[in-house]
Parts: structure tokens; C-alpha cells; sequence
């Protein structure tokens, strides 16, 4: 699985996990100067509180299957097709369960995948790459701060 594509599932499911919140918080970051939330993202499970999932195609087959896990507010959000919190989207399937529910077993095996995994590797260095950067853009700021006062 991609992020921020569609993917769609066998049973028509279509959906994308997005990265649009991270952006967000990336781009505050840098215009704000603060980054400390960005630093606090240490691995790649860290970053799954920062993406969400969208529904664009099947919600309502998907809320059917799922209705013993979905709460108001997730149906509600799947229905419109608003982003639901990436962990709250993965509550949805159980393991010992979805071997009857293909939504939940083919969502299981693409976040155990070697793409997902490798995928989130790649967003997390980036987001180090980012964080690190900003960072020494404040110390030049400060420095250069410090060394205006002083003359």
C-alpha cells in the first residue's frame, strides 16, 4: 500500500491512508519555529498518530461488516468521507476474526507488508531530515541574534 494513493480493496473498498496531517504539522513547524512535536516522532509507529484514512468507495459495505467495532462518530465520518485517525481505522479488524472478513484480512496484510513498512521508514527519515533542519535553522537564528546584540 501506498500512501496518500488510493487503494482498492477486493471487496471494493476503496480508501487511501493520508499523510495530509503530518504536512500540516510539518508546515506549522517551519513557520511557527516550533518543532518540538516533531521531535517527539521517534519511530514509525509514532507517525501513525499523525495519518488518517479515507474512504472514498464502500463505506457502507464496510460499515456493515465491521458494525460491532464502528462507534457513531466513525460511521458518521466514513459515510462523509472525512479522515478517520489512523488508529481508530486499524481498531476496526481483529486478527483472530478477519479471517472471515476480507476487508479486515487483506487491511492486516498490507500494514504488514514490506512496502507499508518500508514506506513509513522513508516518511520517518524525512521527518527527521525536517526536524534536524529546522533545528539548525534556529541556532543560526539564535547566533545571529546574539551576535547583532552584541555590537
Amino acid at each position: 500500500m501506498s500512501l496518500d494513493k488510493i487503494y482498492v480493496l477486493q471487496t471494493g473498498v476503496s480508501l487511501k491512508v493520508s499523510t495530509i496531517a503530518l504536512q500540516e504539522l510539518i508546515a506549522n513547524a517551519a513557520g511557527t519555529q516550533k518543532f518540538s512535536e516533531l521531535e517527539n516522532i521517534r519511530s514509525t509507529t509514532d507517525l501513525y498518530h499523525h495519518l488518517s484514512v479515507v474512504v472514498d468507495k464502500g463505506a457502507e459495505g464496510l460499515i456493515k461488516r465491521r458494525q460491532p467495532w464502528v462507534d457513531l462518530q466513525t460511521k458518521s465520518d466514513l459515510i462523509a468521507g472525512q479522515p478517520i485517525p489512523f488508529n481508530s481505522f486499524c481498531r476496526l479488524f481483529w486478527r483472530n476474526l478477519d479471517e472471515e472478513d476480507p476487508d479486515g484480512d487483506e487491511w492486516l496484510q498490507l500494514m504488514a507488508s514490506d512496502q507499508f513498512y518500508t514506506q513509513m521508514t522513508i516518511l520517518l527519515n524525512k521527518v527527521r531530515a525536517i526536524a534536524r533542519s529546522l533545528q539548525h535553522k534556529e541556532e543560526m537564528i539564535s547566533h545571529l541574534s546574539l551576535g547583532v546584540c552584541r555590537t
